[in-house]
């Protein structure tokens, strides 16, 4: 059955890769609007997530550029063909300002300007379970309940869905959907489309433990240690709570996501989140023995983590500080515990509602050794140990 057109933004990006072969199989066209230097590089781009196709089409834009840098002839041919917009492109960058609000802020202005031009009356937009900030409980229908943000990420989806809503007030007929996913994982079988979040600091301990058994026997100091089997023991350190992280498989999203859209658009909003959400110290312990390190230090303070500190010695203390550089905007995420309802989403669903698969120490392996034969998604391998 072929359903509406939509035009998805960030069709390229990590969620958007799952979301768009799903779209596809449910039947809908699809015009994806891809940042490029002209369209055949955009085409190519979105060929290689799901080949030629018979209900794509690709064009150039950029939504951090009025009217999303879209052409006027692009502007004519979309007019009363696109039925709805999937704003999915964000951008996750929790230290920049500038950069983080011209997308998410920015951009959602823009895609709201685009609608109006073409006089789309039903946007969708993702946003993020995190707008709880410092808070300890977010309902569906909640938004400002006077949370504090912890970057400049966070902050930039609150206002990139304050912009939606007030967009959607502005008239009786507009209508609007938010979903909000937490953090996400990779697939239940292991596979994902990108290596940031949890593969970002992972893959940093990893880089570090395989440039130490390159050195092994080469003047280690007795705080690291290489066993024969490979295992890496060195004195570091990482501050983490005794509490759960909201990780999701972002293969449940969009599965969840697609399904949503067959829901009348009510202005409501859908949190996708775990219902059973893995312990941030269990899933550093998995993946730490997965990956053969130990004499890794968890610790809830950073006081305690200045004392840990103090007894490395040298050497260890700059691979810390390396390890920081990575780790350090992942710390709000481990020393908090927010909770998340699913009432909404639950029953939009009804029957047709799936919980995500359990994160445990299988799931983390299947991750893992992706992870690992990809090289965390990077081309060629640098050694980490090169300021040493």
């Amino acid at each position: 059955m072929l359903r509406d057109t939509i035009l998805l933004t960030g069709g390229t990006g990590a969620l958007g890769q799952m979301l768009l072969p799903r779209l596809l199989a449910k039947g809908y066209k699809v015009v994806c609007l891809v940042r490029a230097g002209d369209t055949r590089t955009a085409r190519r781009r979105i060929e290689d997530i799901v080949g030629r196709h018979p209900n794509i089409k690709t064009i150039r834009g950029d939504i951090t550029e009025p009217r999303c840098g879209i052409s006027d002839l692009d502007q004519e041919q979309m007019f009363g063909r696109v039925r709805r917009i999937l704003h999915s492109a964000a951008c996750i960058n929790f230290e920049n300002k500038e950069e983080t609000h011209r997308t998410n802020v920015g951009g959602v202005h823009h895609v709201l300007e685009l609608a109006d031009r073409l006089d789309v009356w039903n946007v969708m937009h993702v946003s993020t379970a995190y707008v709880v900030g410092d808070a300890e409980l977010l309902a569906e229908n909640d938004l400002y309940i006077g949370q504090r943000w912890r970057n400049y990420y966070e902050e930039s989806k609150y206002v990139g869905e304050t912009l939606v809503k007030s967009w959607a007030l502005q008239r009786d007929d507009r209508r609007i959907t938010i979903f909000r996913p937490s953090i996400l994982i990779g697939c239940a079988d292991g596979t994902t489309p990108s290596f940031d979040g949890y593969y970002t600091f992972t893959g940093a301990v990893d880089r570090l433990a395989g440039a130490l058994r390159t050195r092994r026997g080469n003047g280690l100091p007795p705080d690291v240690r290489i066993d024969t089997d490979g295992s890496v023991h060195i004195s570091l350190v990482m501050q983490m709570a005794d509490k759960a992280v909201n990780y999701v498989p972002i293969d449940w999203t969009a599965d969840t996501m697609v399904r949503l859209l067959d829901v009348q658009p009510s202005n409501k909003t859908y949190h996708l989140v775990h219902n059973q959400p893995p312990r941030i110290r269990d899933l550093t312990k998995w993946s730490l023995d997965y990956l053969k390190i130990a004499g890794i230090q968890i610790v809830q303070t950073e006081p305690e983590k200045r004392a840990v500190i103090a007894r490395q010695s040298r050497f260890v203390q700059a691979l810390q500080r390396k390890l920081d550089s990575v780790h350090r905007a992942y710390v709000p995420y481990c020393t908090s515990d927010p909770h998340f309802a699913l009432d909404a989403t639950r029953g939009a669903l009804g029957e047709g509602f799936q919980l995500p698969a359990v994160i445990d120490q299988r799931y983390v392996a299947r991750l893992l050794a992706y992870a690992v034969g990809h090289n965390w998604g990077r081309s060629e391998r640098k050694p980490a140990l090169s300021t040493v």
